[in-house]
């Protein structure tokens, strides 16, 4: 009986996550304390930076040896031409002189001063109502031809129902009918009189004359200067009047000069005990 082998197919190398070259660039060495904390990240196997070249996030590599930036080009995997630009910064080594504890604590701290700083929802301020200008107040508050044709029907309408209606005739009683087409008439009637009351008023606002600042000034002007003076006179061996008289000897003396004696040597044990240490 023949037995049928299965083939394997030969699994991949793994591929290397960081390159490894021995080439170091001739350029300065970054010194990751000088540079800002938004700019670094040492989070474990995720070191990058931002490169001072290029101004774009790196990786770092060979963190435990000699870490430096791995090779990278000046743009975008998605807008490289055919024929990338290496950045200078590549190669670049790096002088990791933080602590990972105490760049996670700057970083946090950095991190609740930016929530901190950031602006709120602006809601939208609605818009102040402009008020009718006084030329217009009276033209505003007339009655209008809409409102009197309703006061007239109204009328017509109780006017008819009492030619009709034997309950309502005699002006004794009403109807359910006739009271409430008399309410109708009231309320009409109270609307319109409001209208002309307001009409009157704006008419008697707009036809006032309007009195220059300097003669309001005239009118007021010796009460202000009455209360002025007032307000300036300081009485004798008093406070001012703004404000209660302030006493200028203790009420009891002997408790007095009994508490600034304890305080002298309060002070003076203090003294002495800092001079002794």
């Amino acid at each position: 009986m023949s037995e049928t082998l299965a083939t394997k197919e030969p699994a991949a190398r793994k591929r290397r996550r960081k390159p490894r070259t021995r080439t170091v660039s001739p350029l300065p060495t970054i010194v990751a304390s000088r540079l800002p904390l938004v700019e670094i990240d040492l989070t474990p196997s995720r070191e990058h930076l931002v490169c001072p070249n290029c101004e774009r996030w790196t990786p770092i590599t060979g963190v435990l040896g000699t870490p430096k930036l791995v090779p990278h080009h000046m743009e975008s995997a998605r807008s490289r031409t055919e024929k990338p630009h290496r950045c200078a910064g590549s190669n670049r080594r790096v002088d990791i002189d933080i602590d990972i504890e105490d760049w996670r604590t700057g970083w946090a701290e950095g991190a609740a001063t930016a929530v901190a700083r950031r602006k709120t929802k602006v809601l939208p301020k609605k818009p102040g109502v402009v008020p009718t200008p006084v030329h217009r107040l009276a033209s505003v508050f007339a009655p209008s031809s809409r409102l009197l044709a309703a006061q007239a029907r109204a009328r017509a309408a109780v006017n008819e129902h009492r030619s009709v209606c034997q309950v309502c005739r005699t002006g004794q009683a009403r109807c359910p009918v006739g009271r409430e087409l008399e309410i109708r008439m009231v309320h009409t009637d109270g609307t319109v009189r409001l209208a002309r009351e307001q009409h009157e008023s704006a008419l008697r606002v707009a036809a006032a004359p309007s009195i220059p600042r300097t003669q309001q000034w005239r009118r007021v002007n010796s009460r202000v200067s009455r209360t002025d003076t007032r307000r300036s006179q300081i009485p004798d061996h008093d406070a001012p009047t703004q404000g209660p008289a302030v006493p200028e000897m203790p009420q009891d003396a002997k408790a007095h000069d009994r508490r600034q004696a304890e305080l002298g040597r309060q002070y003076a044990r203090k003294a002495t005990a800092t001079s002794a240490t």
